[in-house]
């Protein structure tokens, strides 16, 4: 599989990492084709890595993983091009942030609360199947659902049950054996409105490596 992954943070590297290790081949998309970060990253990880500019890699790819500052989604989004991602898998990792009055932050006013930085995706690019999932946890507990003991879970929701079904796959080999389908793309809104939590969370705990259990009565 092609896995494109924009974004150049922690996120992007973990996830890129990852996926090269599992055998994939990936992608690290930056907005300006020579990103060095991007390139260094591609050049350490081996044949199997490459670095390119958003649109080039995302059409280069099977599937995309969004994985920028939430808030600049739709700018992402313009730079990739609908045409690049048509009838393609977009998985959104990104929470949309406004870190600009400091910590803690708080959600972007015009892409929470009655919508959502997965909703605008999918709006931006409507040829794509775009997934939210991964957002609600440290980039590291990502791909190694082992960081934290027990059972715990990890989201996911989007509009076409395919591309659910593929995100699937992929949250399997990271090692997410039972994903918990939040139905539609609107849902998004409830997972990224978590991040704030989130963060007063580790600020309570001293550490990133927690996560949420949904506990059930059977």
């Amino acid at each position: 599989m092609k896995y494109a992954v924009l974004g150049t943070g922690m996120v992007g590297h973990t996830l890129a990492s990852k996926l090269v290790e599992l055998g994939h081949s990936v992608g690290m998309g930056a907005r300006e084709p020579g990103n060095e970060k991007a390139a260094a990253w591609a050049k350490g990880q081996g044949e199997r890595a490459a670095s390119g500019a958003y649109a080039d890699i995302a059409q280069w790819a099977d599937r995309v993983i969004v994985a920028t500052a939430g808030g600049a989604v739709v700018s992402v989004a313009e730079a990739i091009g609908d045409v690049s991602v048509a009838g393609k898998l977009v998985i959104d990792v990104t929470n949309p942030l406004d870190f600009s009055r400091g910590m803690p932050p708080s959600l972007i006013p015009e892409l929470s609360n009655t919508t959502s930085a997965a909703e605008a995706l999918q709006a931006s690019l409507p040829s794509a199947r775009v997934v939210k999932t991964l957002n609600t946890m440290n980039h590291l507990l990502m791909v190694d659902p082992s960081r934290v003991p027990g059972p715990h879970d990890v989201f996911l929701c989007g509009d076409q049950a395919g591309a659910k079904a593929e995100v699937r796959e992929m949250l399997a080999e990271f090692g997410w054996t039972e994903p918990v389908d939040l139905g539609g793309l609107a849902a998004a809104r409830g997972l990224e409105g978590l991040m704030p939590f989130w963060l007063s969370m580790w600020g309570a705990l001293g550490s990133p490596d927690f996560n949420y259990h949904i506990a059930r009565a059977h």
